[in-house]
């Protein structure tokens, strides 16, 4: 008994000497005794807590809060928790209660002791909010925070949450290489280099910037920027490193492309002045054609043609006899065309000497052959982004037909003793006297080429099919002329005009033009009249020789004519050929016969 009775006086000596507040409840609530520390925590007297029930002293509790509250501890035996307590001078305070369940004597009673947290959690709520902040700014960074390990593969310690938008991976993805390591991004390409620059700047201990390439989990390759630090230990030993990367793809973007933009002024610098040096020699073989002069139907039709596929950058094969103005057909094309801002190009393939022809289109280095002393661009690449005319197609050599198969297919080539492709953006337009189909059955023209060329096939008229053209153009030459040997010509008469009527014309435009030329020459007296300058009896000579073909084909023309190009039924022309209609049309198309528009 006296054993108890100093416990008691211990207990009790100890709850009052205790500098945590203490309260001693019974289950109604009441307030049966608090400790000293009690009393300066809450402000209140000891007198005024103690026969008080304690849920009275906070204004949110009441007796079924304590009820439920005293039932809880009754099954746990002791409860913890965290509540905003009021206090007598007013303010409130951050406290921690824990409860026990204290049985004596056939009852029990709640033995709390209230811990102050107020400063505790008011320091946790701003270390919170700062790393709220911390944690919002990491997400608005236009890039990556990390600190990672000074090992083989960086291995991430930390990584903020512009990882995912950065390598398309979760943070959690490359902390401690969960998922790969971020060395394993970096394209192999690139590593031996970062491994190499960060390695030097971390060993002289130096901030360190550098540029390189990831690829993302899409196999997307994008360039970023890194600055970081080594971080030394305790021990003043370099174990991590600190930084930020960011994504400067875009930027680099936009260097290569002022790169790619000056290259290209400087390449069109050149070429501007490889096509003035061009231009300069073309002027001498210029097109004796100032316009095209004519009002017959058939050569309207070739006009109309010329309009239709002008504007697009389709290849075009024209075909003709020589001297029918095929080239000024070119020109027509070249210059209705989006292209007609840049050159024309011409190569004459029959003119230039087969061993010559290749570097002439497509250039070559310096000391590629005996006699290159210097680099020269080819007609292809000065074509760029303009037209070339491959007049004469027809006597291209056969080794050179595959190169220029290559460039219409691919776009590209290469300048002799060189192994460079230059990709060029270039129209072609082709021009034979030549009947290709006939050549290839020969072995001398390749099928594929010919039709990569015959894209769009036009088909120029003999001057003795546009004979109501002859008029026109004898005027043009003779002013023509006449202003270049200053003669005034003022009367052709009737009977020179007649004869030239009649001519057939073999050489076409460019016979008769020579033709005018040497009659303004020989005129007398401001006349031109008959003299030994007009072509004597080619007509009829012309006639005794035409081929079989040509005979069919007059033959077939005369028959549609008289039957008003009418081609079946009683009164067509195959009726009157004794031909089927099908047989007809077969041989129209072959022999190249259309109906005047």
């Amino acid at each position: 008994m006296q054993y108890q009775s100093n416990f008691q006086k211990f207990a009790y000596f100890t709850v009052k000497q205790s500098n945590q507040p203490i309260l001693w409840i019974d289950q109604d609530g009441t307030i049966l005794h608090v400790n000293d520390a009690t009393c300066r925590l809450s402000g209140f007297d000891k007198n005024e807590l103690e026969g008080a029930k304690v849920y009275d002293l906070h204004p949110d509790e009441n007796i079924d809060t304590w009820k439920d509250q005293w039932s809880r501890l009754l099954e746990h035996k002791r409860l913890s928790f965290e509540k905003w307590q009021p206090t007598q001078r007013g303010p409130w305070l951050r406290v921690k209660v824990m409860q026990n369940l204290i049985e004596m004597d056939g009852k029990a009673y709640s033995v709390s002791i209230i811990e102050d947290k107020t400063e505790e959690y008011e320091m946790d709520k701003k270390i919170e909010e700062s790393e709220r902040r911390l944690a919002t700014l990491m997400s608005n960074l236009p890039g990556m925070a990390y600190r990672c390990l000074r090992d083989e593969n960086w291995t991430m310690e930390f990584v903020s949450e512009g990882c995912k938008k950065l390598t398309g991976y979760a943070s959690e993805d490359l902390t401690w290489n969960r998922v790969l390591s971020y060395n394993s991004l970096i394209i192999p390409e690139d590593r031996e280099m970062v491994k190499k620059e960060v390695g030097q700047k971390i060993k002289d201990r130096q901030p360190f910037e550098i540029k390189y390439r990831i690829r993302k989990p899409s196999g997307e390759i994008r360039w970023v920027w890194e600055r970081g630090t080594a971080v030394p230990d305790d021990n003043d030993q370099l174990t991590a490193i600190e930084g930020f990367i960011t994504d400067i793809t875009d930027i680099k973007h936009a260097e290569q492309e002022l790169i790619e933009k000056e290259q290209a002024l400087r390449k069109l610098k050149n070429q501007l002045e490889e096509e003035t040096i061009y231009l300069r020699e073309e002027i001498k073989l210029n097109s004796n054609f100032e316009e095209i002069i004519s009002r017959s139907d058939v050569f309207r039709k070739v006009l109309r043609q010329v309009e239709q596929v002008a504007a697009t950058d389709s290849t075009v094969l024209i075909q003709g006899e020589t001297g029918t103005g095929k080239e000024l057909i070119a020109r027509a094309l070249h210059n209705n065309s989006d292209r007609s801002n840049r050159s024309l190009v011409t190569v004459n393939c029959a003119a230039l000497p087969s061993e010559m022809i290749e570097s002439e289109l497509f250039g070559h280095e310096k000391g590629a052959f005996t006699g290159a002393y210097t680099k020269k661009t080819g007609r292809f690449e000065l074509a760029h982004q303009g037209t070339i005319f491959l007049d004469e197609i027809g006597e291209m050599p056969m080794n050179l037909q595959t190169k220029i198969l290559r460039v219409l297919q691919e776009g590209e080539f290469q300048r002799l003793g060189s192994s460079e492709t230059i990709h060029v953006d270039t129209r072609v337009i082709a021009a034979t006297n030549r009947d290709l189909e006939k050549a290839i059955n020969k072995g001398e023209f390749r099928e594929d080429l010919y039709y990569r060329l015959n894209v769009f096939p036009i088909k120029v008229p003999a001057l003795r099919d546009r004979k109501e053209d002859i008029p026109l153009l004898i005027n043009h030459f003779i002013k023509k002329y006449a202003a270049k040997t200053g003669r005034q010509i003022k009367e052709t008469s009737q009977k020179v005009m007649d004869r030239l009527m009649d001519y057939d014309w073999p050489g076409n435009i460019r016979e008769l033009e020579n033709i005018i030329e040497r009659a303004v020459i020989l005129s007398n007296n401001g006349r031109i009249t008959i003299g030994s300058w007009i072509p004597e009896n080619k007509k009829m000579v012309q006639k005794t020789i035409l081929t079989l073909e040509e005979n069919e084909r007059q033959h077939i023309l005369r028959a549609l004519k008289a039957t008003n190009w009418r081609v079946s039924g009683e009164k067509g022309a195959a009726k009157l050929l004794d031909l089927k209609r099908t047989t007809l049309e077969a041989r129209m198309k072959k022999l190249g016969i259309t109906r005047p528009s």
